[in-house]
């Protein structure tokens, strides 16, 4: 079933149901898996863990030409990305993976412990949406200093908690997949998040068609 030119990654099936419409999921080898458009859809789980499992093992089986990987993300404060814009992925920096006193960061690529070149996944730029670079972080910061140093360090504009690993397995089995995200939230202090998830899967859910639409 994973023979299509298109396969779609989702992290959660709460995003996927709510971008899509989709209740109808199945588990299929070791992915779980629905379909959309005649398109294969494939959770991931949520994190860089569970998306470096899944992805490795899809990609060491599967090479589809146009895998996508999509879901809601974080933007940075003052970089004049809205809720609800939909950008495309460039690059996606393992960021904190590293060290953290307080005050900096030093990513242990930078103290000769390599993940992967440059520290960064890459991906094919889709070019209806803004092109971005993104960072993909477990530990997310709910106070504004981290989530500065975060953006700061690679110059990325949005974050997420997938991006970066599920790149990193496609581009070791020489596939160079691509990454759109809707914002819905802005990163950092609580009180300034100004969440919108709603009309972010809407977004969403256009740059998906679109998606399909061009490649198919």
């Amino acid at each position: 079933m994973f023979e299509s030119s298109i396969v779609i990654f989702f992290p959660t099936f709460l995003e996927c149901k709510k971008v899509l419409n989709i209740s109808d999921f199945s588990s299929f080898s070791y992915f779980d898996t629905a379909v959309y458009k005649s398109v294969p859809i494939i959770i991931t789980g949520a994190g860089k863990s569970n998306a470096a499992m899944i992805s490795a093992l899809f990609f060491s089986q599967f090479k589809p030409k146009y895998p996508l990987l999509t879901g809601i993300c974080g933007a940075y404060q003052n970089t004049h990305i809205k809720t609800s814009d939909v950008v495309s992925i460039e690059y996606d920096y393992f960021v904190d993976e590293a060290n953290y006193n307080g005050l900096s960061i030093t990513t242990i690529h930078e103290k000769g412990f390599i993940t992967a070149k440059d520290n960064r996944a890459e991906f094919q730029v889709y070019e209806n949406y803004k092109q971005v670079s993104s960072n993909t972080v477990s530990l997310i910061p709910q106070f504004d200093s981290l989530s500065n140093l975060y953006m700061t360090k690679t110059n990325a504009l949005v974050e997420n908690m997938e991006g970066a690993a599920f790149g990193m397995a496609a581009n070791k089995q020489c596939v160079k997949p691509y990454h759109i995200r809707a914002v819905s939230n802005y990163c950092g202090n609580t009180e300034k998040q100004q969440w919108d998830i709603n009309n972010a899967c809407i977004s969403l859910k256009k740059a998906v068609d679109l998606f399909i639409e061009t490649y198919k």
